[in-house]
């Protein structure tokens, strides 16, 4: 009787692999190892830094383990990565706000100067501890120093000083593209923020209707909060100007002349006159010579003065200025 004796399989290289652990195994370099050969072969990278294991190496190693592998050839490499969490300025902002409960729950921003983010364990559950954090809150300015939870045994990277300032924000309409002067301002081209950490030296809008219709009286970028020295009203409709008034609703369409009272720009509110029942009515301009009523809007009876007043303004002469700041 002939008995058959399973032959062991050959492993395989791992030419890649990435671990976790702080120690580097024979299994993180080879597939297929027979039971009981793995073991510990040393230290591994620093988080999310990798090594690099030659041919020659690989093939001191597996004589020294008794390792059959496929494919021995001094040319061989093998990487081996350890994973890693990047700390950025999102995390320390957040460990700021932690360790100085004086800023409260308001919006705020935190800005970090002269930072470098670094790479940390993933299982590290405290990889940063600050210490001896100062702010002034008159100036913003905040300093702290921070720790490594786990040392690397380099005093430049162990520990370092944290500083940057700490801004209120605001809830702001800003443009959402670059646009050039003398652009009329649409819905489109601005957004909220509801963050805005800029100093704000103006008025500025927090609504997307109140710009809706302005000019820019200059040239504006992207994100830069809509500023009441950015825009001037675009005037469509002058004082004393013949005006169609258009009332449309389900089913319904009218229309009168009338003369408007004083100025408008477009998509904003203005006083006319409705010539045939001599009603001051308050619609929306929608071109240079018309203006919208909405349902439900209702006149007021015009008096003998602001009779006297359109009939002079409509015989005044024509003015240069188009727009109204």
């Amino acid at each position: 009787m002939v008995v058959q004796t399973a032959t062991p399989q050959a492993a395989t290289l791992r030419s890649a692999t990435v671990i976790t652990s702080e120690t580097v195994r024979l299994s993180d370099l080879f597939a297929d190892l027979e039971p009981g050969q793995d073991r510990p072969l040393g230290p591994g990278p620093a988080p999310g830094a990798s090594i690099q294991v030659g041919g020659g190496q690989l093939l001191a190693i597996a004589d020294e383990y008794g390792v059959d592998w496929l494919d021995q050839s001094p040319s061989a490499m093998a990487t081996i990565t350890r994973a890693g969490r990047m700390l950025d300025q999102t995390f320390f902002a957040e460990l700021v706000r932690q360790n100085l409960p004086e800023i409260g729950n308001g919006p705020v921003a935190i800005e970090l100067q002269d930072f470098h983010p670094f790479v940390v364990a993933t299982d590290d559950p405290k990889p940063v501890v600050l210490s001896d954090v100062k702010w002034d809150q008159h100036s913003g300015w905040f300093t702290a120093t921070a720790y490594r939870g786990r040392p690397v045994g380099d005093i430049t990277q162990d520990s370092f000083m944290l500083t940057g300032v700490i801004h209120a924000t605001h809830r702001v309409i800003v443009y959402a593209r670059s646009l050039p002067s003398g652009t009329v301002l649409s819905a489109s081209d601005v957004r909220m923020n509801d963050a805005y950490a800029e100093h704000l030296a103006s008025k500025t809008f927090t609504n997307a209707a109140e710009v809706e219709g302005l000019t820019l009286t200059h040239g504006v970028v992207a994100g830069e909060a809509v500023s009441d020295q950015d825009v001037q009203r675009t005037i469509l409709l002058h004082r004393g100007d013949p005006v169609l008034i258009a009332f449309t609703a389900p089913g319904l369409h009218l229309t009168a002349t009338g003369r408007a009272l004083e100025d408008g720009g477009a998509s904003q509110y203005a006083r006319v006159l409705n010539l045939m029942s001599h009603m001051i009515i308050t619609g929306r301009v929608v071109s240079a010579s018309e203006v919208e009523v909405e349902p439900g809007s209702g006149g007021v009876p015009s008096d003998s003065a602001g009779m006297r007043s359109l009939a002079a303004a409509a015989l005044a002469p024509p003015r240069a200025d188009l727009s109204l700041r």
